[in-house]
């Protein structure tokens, strides 16, 4: 039974040590119910990401109901490639986070139709839900495609990708969009779309694990925040070998807070056009910061966020999955 004080949302994501957050922040939110989630190939092979999003799901303590559904291992036209020197082999390197007990026997159970399952967990809430997308847009587009009738029962898609300026795959392109830019063009395009908002890099880079966000973690002093804790060193020093940050950025957590409190936020509206065919830039979200295109402006684009009290709100969060672990029952 849904719980009609709370925002319902469906999160699609490639977990990966930030998605892993996200499922977490979105699971216990407060004025936010989890009511789905799908997985995408993208940080790791679709089987990883899937087995990942499981693993999240058990150890912090998600409620049986909430599905998990195994969705798109390919872009629609193109190569994946995944992210290992970030993300590990496993896609959750740095820890040996234990299986979902039932994890064979949930995903054996699941059929080929995805995108229907999907379509139907969304359409049956009975009242607008906002789809956050913190992976590549494939099973998000195929949605849109197959299923356009979805916009009646959409209140509007957030997703974490993109970039104004530098990119973290290419110069120019951001993963996310990179991967499959030819779904993220039906995405931004698409007239079933009711409200589309997009926190870019130049957000999430302002969201570091700094070394004082780290000992708030280890201070709950528990097998499960200990588990957190070394998923982010792992995190910490990928992103320091990668791109010579100190501190690593927590991108995709940034999209549920967004749903969570738009209080927390700096947007503008304007118009965003995805490079597809560029030599050198395929994937970039072109992004009309002045309007100098004149095109309708077709997506809202977070700018800044009050990254403090994001931080008070994730760790809240984690300290409710804290209580919940089944990590920290043999404590």
């Amino acid at each position: 039974m849904t719980d009609k004080t709370k925002k319902p949302i469906w999160l699609d994501c490639d977990p990966g040590h930030d998605d892993a957050l996200a499922i977490i922040l979105a699971a216990y939110h407060p004025s936010l119910e989890l009511i789905g989630i799908s997985t995408v190939v993208g940080n790791q092979t679709l089987d990883r990401t899937t087995q990942n999003a499981y693993k999240v799901a058990y150890i912090a303590g998600l409620p049986s109901h909430i599905p998990i559904i195994r969705g798109c291992g390919e872009s629609l036209c193109r190569h994946v490639t995944t992210c290992p020197e970030i993300h590990g082999q496993t896609g959750l390197g740095g820890a040996d986070v234990p299986e979902h007990p039932e994890y064979k026997t949930l995903t054996k159970q699941q059929d080929e139709n995805y995108l229907w399952n999907i379509y139907q967990k969304i359409i049956s809430v009975g009242r607008p839900v906002t789809l956050i997308a913190t992976g590549q847009l494939t099973n998000v587009a195929l949605l849109l495609k197959v299923f356009p009738q979805i916009k009646d029962s959409l209140l509007e898609i957030v997703l974490m990708g993109g970039c104004i300026g530098i990119g973290n795959i290419t110069p120019g392109s951001e993963f996310n969009i990179m991967n499959d830019p030819d779904a993220a063009h039906i995405v931004f395009t698409s007239p079933h779309v009711p409200r589309l908002v997009m926190v870019p890099l130049e957000l999430t880079h302002t969201v570091c694990v700094t070394p004082e966000i780290s000992e708030r973690l280890r201070s709950l002093d528990s097998p499960f925040s200990s588990m957190l804790n070394h998923l982010l060193q792992f995190f910490v020093s990928t992103y320091k070998q990668v791109f010579q940050f100190d501190s690593p950025p927590l991108h995709d957590p940034c999209a549920i807070a967004y749903v969570a409190d738009r209080d927390l936020f700096e947007e503008k509206v304007m118009h965003v056009d995805i490079e597809r065919t560029s030599e050198f830039c395929q994937g970039r979200t072109v992004c009309d910061l002045y309007d100098m295109h004149r095109k309708e402006k077709n997506c809202v684009v977070a700018m800044k966020i009050k990254v403090e009290e994001f931080w008070n709100t994730m760790l809240n969060a984690i300290e409710l999955a804290d209580k919940n672990s089944p990590l920290n029952k043999t404590k």
